[in-house]
């Protein structure tokens, strides 16, 4: 047996990285995408390619007025008086809201490359664009099962600690998959 000690943030690291092992496995290699830095290179990229102007959105508010290499944002401080409720921030520090047109555009085109190279590598040109083999496959290897039950645990613990946890919810329970996983033991403090 080994033990892991790991902050609350560290552990959601680890059940991220599980998580996407265990869907490689299955398959759905549209998981690629969501990693952060790719995601996060997706927004800074499909950003406009230009300076802000007045009425822009941007992720802290509208643009509202610009002047002396300044834009001053609706919104960007919640208080009573108007004056109070926006924010003048330096043009150079405001960034413009992702076109999410061209954002979906080459999202869509990756997913349509993926299935290819996935479809290519499981020689199986059945599996529809955004499917896949499930868990239970025959065809899955047992680590990828393996790690989704580690998930499980993980993802269990963390719904036992939200005091405002519902039981309707995917991590409320746990299924474990394979027969060395029932001694898995996750505890947060």
């Amino acid at each position: 047996m080994a033990i892991l000690e790991v902050n609350n943030s560290q552990l959601r690291l680890i059940q991220k990285a599980l998580d996407f092992y265990s869907r490689i496995g299955i398959v759905q290699f549209g998981v690629i995408k969501e990693h952060p830095s790719f995601e996060n290179n997706l927004y800074n990229v499909c950003r406009p390619d230009r300076e802000p102007i007045i009425g822009d959105r941007t992720p802290q508010g509208e643009i509202l007025d610009i002047q002396n290499g300044k834009a001053l944002i609706a919104g960007s401080v919640k208080n009573k008086m108007w004056d109070e409720e926006h924010e003048w921030k330096k043009l150079e520090d405001v960034k413009l809201s992702t076109d999410y047109t061209k954002f979906h555009k080459i999202r869509d085109n990756v997913d349509t490359r993926l299935a290819e190279v996935r479809n290519t590598l499981i020689q199986d040109y059945s599996v529809g664009k955004n499917g896949n083999w499930g868990i239970y496959n025959e065809k899955v290897d047992e680590t990828c099962r393996e790690a989704y039950d580690i998930l499980q645990v993980i993802r269990h613990e963390f719904w036992k600690a939200d005091e405002t946890r519902s039981s309707i919810t995917v991590d409320s329970s746990i299924h474990l998959t394979t027969k060395d996983t029932g001694n898995i033991k996750v505890a947060l403090v």
